[in-house]
């Protein structure tokens, strides 16, 4: 079994990793914060979308969960190569912003998932 290790430096919560530092649970990137360009917060990973023939991470959805937690939550289908981990934010760093999802964002999940980038 590997070892398990946790990383106290996120400020939110702490990033449980098992053996190779590169390595992450699933249930440990959904809800990870997402930053745009300007470092500011522009939402979370809501879930990310796993190619099942080769097994690579192709897309995350982003939520915004509404504006201060009201009004209607808006998904994003965003690349993941777009995304970079920042240890500093404790989340990652995209090119998106607060427009892009107002503009671009679906209000469903699933509506996002059939988005074309």
């Amino acid at each position: 079994m590997p070892e398990r290790e946790v990383d106290t430096t996120e400020p939110d919560a702490p990033i449980e990793t098992v053996g190779n530092h590169d390595l992450i649970a699933s249930n440990r990137v959904e809800g990870t914060a997402v930053y745009g360009q300007d470092r500011h917060k522009v939402g979370h990973v809501h879930n990310f979308m796993v190619n099942k023939r080769t097994g690579q991470v192709a897309h995350v959805i982003v939520s915004d969960s509404g504006l201060f937690g009201l009004g209607a939550t808006r998904f994003l289908l965003v690349p993941w190569q777009d995304l970079t981990y920042d240890p500093d934010l404790g989340g990652y760093v995209s090119h998106i912003s607060k427009d892009v999802m107002s503009e671009h964002g679906r209000i469903s999940a699933e509506d996002a998932e059939m988005q074309i980038w």
